[in-house]
Formats: structure tokens, C-alpha cells, sequence
């Protein structure tokens, strides 16, 4: 695979880990929710991105 799709994969993984810490803190709404996803969906790609420099794929 390629690591635009190690960065989709991590994204969506890291969308759905945001907002269940969210509400696992307690939270809801629209801009926790907002916060929350935004920032897991970076980390998740950042995250992907790391893991398919690591396996040496091209």
C-alpha cells in the first residue's frame, strides 16, 4: 500500500480514537466534536505516515 492510504487509514482510526476520548472525558457538542476529530485525524495520519516509513515500503 501506498503511504497516502497508510495516512487515510490513520486518519479514520484516529477520527474514531478522537471522539471516543471525547466522550470518555465526558464532552459533547458540536465543537468538542470538532477539536476532538480535527486533532485525532492529524495525529492518525501523522501516526500512518511514521508506520509506513518504518516498514520500508515504497
Amino acid at each position: 500500500m501506498s503511504r497516502e492510504h497508510f495516512r487515510m487509514i490513520g486518519a479514520i482510526v484516529g477520527l474514531a480514537l478522537g471522539l471516543g476520548a471525547m466522550f470518555l472525558a465526558g464532552m459533547s457538542g458540536v465543537v468538542p466534536g470538532a477539536a476532538f476529530g480535527a486533532g485525532g485525524c492529524v495525529l492518525g495520519g501523522i501516526a500512518g505516515e511514521q508506520l509506513h516509513d518504518r516498514k520500508g515500503q515504497s
